[in-house]
């Protein structure tokens, strides 16, 4: 059983810590360059793009590099890195040097570390948890990562009242240390790849009807959800006229959804069958998203979002370990993380754009539209 598998726990415990701080710096950073350096939408949009961007430069590559090395190393590594990364801003705010280059500069290093720290942690997951067991095992990480979404926020939009939105960066660097610690007590036999190429794991990815779908679905469902968080958090203060507090705040319990999402996920689609309730998830995300639009339903549209997000997340991570072999699980995660995370500085720059453009509300719209038609990829996959 998954509560006595004491590597799992101490992996997902770590990671959920470290999703806590993330969740605080997804507040906290944009905050940093609308208000203490007076950055506008689309600059809002650049700083978000240059922290995707190491995705598609370095998302290839870091698949071969992580089946070659010790993962759960590399994991901690890249923890660590991360940490150091971002207690930069608060610094450099306190010697009067931040800009918003330095900001974007300080997010693209950060991000480096992230693509490889993730395509890590992804493929341990499997090398922890036996196969009957993964489905089980992804609702649970995204349990944990729901929570972090419910606390996040709230605790970011605080932080930032108190410490200031650079200061609020504290923390997370502090849940990356937590992280890379937890990491030395997991127990895993590790036995990397010396041969191992990146082109296996395009094939692998690309090669698999039901696998190439799926992955194709979730880029075009980032590439809008990058669109929708570059002007969520400035509608919520901009046009609501919400404090960093309030506005968190509300994040935090629309996020409650998520909550709900990840613990009925994978009897959901054990009662109508994994194709299925993807696809009504996907849906139900956008039209989510959309409706944050307007005023008076953006709580219950962020519950509904982070609900349905969530249940597509429990089933669309444990295919690709079912489609591919372990040995190759390293480059896998990488490819898809390229082809999804690489979508990511696109959509952040297109969502600044619109937000300059057409306005945050018609942006927020927009978003949640191009989510939902991500489903249309679904329809003939064979996933089941």
């Amino acid at each position: 059983m998954l509560r006595r598998n004491r590597s799992f726990l101490l992996l997902w415990a770590g990671q959920a810590v470290s999703l806590v701080g993330s969740q605080v710096t997804a507040v906290a950073v944009p905050l940093v360059a609308a208000l203490t350096l007076g950055a506008g939408a689309f600059e809002v949009g650049v700083v978000a793009a240059c922290g995707r961007v190491p995705y598609l430069v370095f998302g290839l590559p870091a698949g071969v590099w992580v089946d070659r090395l010790p993962r759960r190393v590399v994991a901690a590594v890249c923890a660590v890195g991360q940490a150091v990364c971002l207690a930069v801003v608060p610094v450099a705010a306190g010697l009067g040097a931040l800009t918003v280059a330095s900001l974007a500069a300080v997010a693209a290093v950060a991000g480096t570390f992230a693509v490889f720290g993730d395509v890590a942690g992804l493929a341990l997951v499997p090398m922890v948890v036996p196969a009957e067991q993964r489905t089980r095992a992804q609702g649970a990480v995204e349990v944990g990562q729901a929570t972090a979404q419910v606390a996040g926020p709230a605790l970011g939009g605080w932080l930032v009242g108190v410490v200031t939105a650079a200061g609020a960066l504290v923390v997370d660097a502090v849940s990356f240390l937590v992280a890379a610690v937890t990491l030395l007590w997991v127990r895993v036999v590790e036995r990397p790849q010396a041969g191992a190429g990146v082109g296996d794991g395009v094939r692998a990815v690309f090669g698999h009807q039901g696998l190439r779908r799926v992955t194709l679905c979730t880029a075009t469902q980032v590439f809008w959800f990058n669109a929708f968080t570059v002007v969520v958090l400035l509608h919520l203060v901009s046009a609501l006229g919400l404090s960093a507090a309030r506005a968190g705040l509300t994040l935090s319990v629309g996020a409650v959804g998520g909550l709900l999402g990840a613990l009925v996920a994978a009897r959901s689609g054990e009662r109508w069958g994994r194709r299925r309730t993807m696809v009504v998830a996907v849906l139900v995300t956008g039209v989510g998203q959309a409706l944050v639009a307007v005023d008076v339903l953006v709580v219950g549209a962020v519950a509904v979002m982070w609900f349905a997000l969530q249940v597509y997340n429990v089933h669309q991570v444990p295919v690709r370990y079912e489609a591919t072999p372990a040995a190759l699980h390293g480059r896998v995660n990488a490819t898809i993380r390229t082809a999804v995370w690489g979508t990511a500085p696109a959509g952040a720059l297109v969502g600044g754009l619109l937000g300059d453009a057409v306005g945050l509300r018609a942006t927020l719209v927009l978003s949640g539209l191009g989510a939902a038609t991500a489903c249309l990829w679904l329809l003939r996959a064979r996933v089941d």
